[in-house]
Order: structure tokens, then sequence, then C-alpha cells
């Protein structure tokens, strides 16, 4: 006769061999761990040996990436710098740049502020490897889009102009500056003068 009961306490079911489940998500990740080291560890190894064959074609790579990283700002600092040298550059720069009024309230203001620069602003030289040796070149590109861009020049004033995210693309527009900083030369007074 049957009992009630449909537990058979365990008699009759085969034993599970193998791994645990934990075990297998351990060896997994190890696997996985020791792939990726693996791999740094000849990345690095590769750009070791290339850096150790041809110092000099390396770092023209680099610097080359850089530059072509830094050439749209570049560009749009360029504008900002060629309308500081001229009253009219200047009056379509305050017109085109509603941030400007935060520093200088009117357009005649800034028209006197820019007056006062035009005799110390270096001509802005061609983005090469050399702007980027020493000091000359300051690039910092923020979240959002917001692009600080710096020059100091060996002689005459320095500017900085930190520009907003970049409008869309055939939009004619030209990029908002958020402020724009020219600077006396090093040792002069650094008022915004």
């Amino acid at each position: 006769m049957a009992d009630g009961s449909w537990d058979n306490g365990g008699a009759g079911v085969p034993a599970k061999t193998g791994l645990p489940t934990w075990g297998k998500v351990l060896l997994g990740c190890g696997i996985t761990a020791v792939v990726v080291m693996v791999t740094c560890a000849g990345g690095l190894a590769y750009v070791a040996n290339r850096v150790s064959k041809d110092p000099k074609a390396f770092e023209s790579k680099v610097k080359g990436w850089v530059l072509e990283q830094a050439r749209p700002e570049w560009e749009d600092f360029r504008t900002v710098v060629t309308q500081l040298h001229t009253d009219a550059g200047c009056q379509a720069l305050y017109a085109a740049q509603p941030a400007l009024a935060q520093t200088w309230p009117t357009e005649p203001a800034f028209l006197a502020a820019a007056a006062r620069w035009r005799k110390d602003l270096a001509p802005l030289p061609d983005l090469g490897p050399d702007l980027l040796e020493g000091d000359g070149l300051q690039l910092n590109k923020g979240m959002g889009g917001k692009v600080t861009l710096g020059w100091r020049p060996q002689k005459g004033r320095s500017v900085k102009v930190t520009f907003g995210p970049r409008p869309r693309p055939g939009d004619p527009t030209p990029r908002p500056i958020l402020a724009l900083e020219v600077r006396a030369a090093q040792g002069q007074s650094t008022d915004q003068d």
C-alpha cells in the first residue's frame, strides 16, 4: 500500500557533480580579468616599443593629433582675435555676443577697452607644433561643449576666450562667447583694462 506523501526522502535523486554556480561565476570573472590584464600589458608594451624606437616620430604623431583636435576651436579663436584688431570688428563682435555686456555694459566701453589693447595685441600665428611648446596655448574642453582657449605670446597681451556650445552644423550664427579676457603682457599690470 502506498503512503500519502510525495516526499521520498531524496531516494533516487542523482547527486550534483561539478562546480556549483558560484564557482562557475568566479571562474568566468577570473578568466576575464586575466584576459584584460594581458591585453593591457600587451598594449603598453607595444606603445613603449614604438616610443623607444623613434621618440621624435611618436611625439610628432601625438602633437599632430592634439592639433587636429584643437583646430575647430582655434578657428573660432582666430575669428575673435582678428575682430579685436579693428574698430569695425569690435563693433560686430560686441553686437553678436551679448555676454560681453557683463564685463563692458556698453559698446563704447568695449570699444575704448579694445582701443587700449589693440596696440599690444600680437598677430595670431598659425596653429602648429611650435605653439604647443611652452605655455603659449591653453585649451580646456569642459562638459556641455564649453571650451576655454587662451594664447600667451612672448610679447604682447594674452587673450583668453571661453566659448559656449557650438551651434548646430550649418547654423550661420557665431559660436557664443561666455567670457573674454585680454591681459597685459607678463610683468605688467594684469587688470582687464
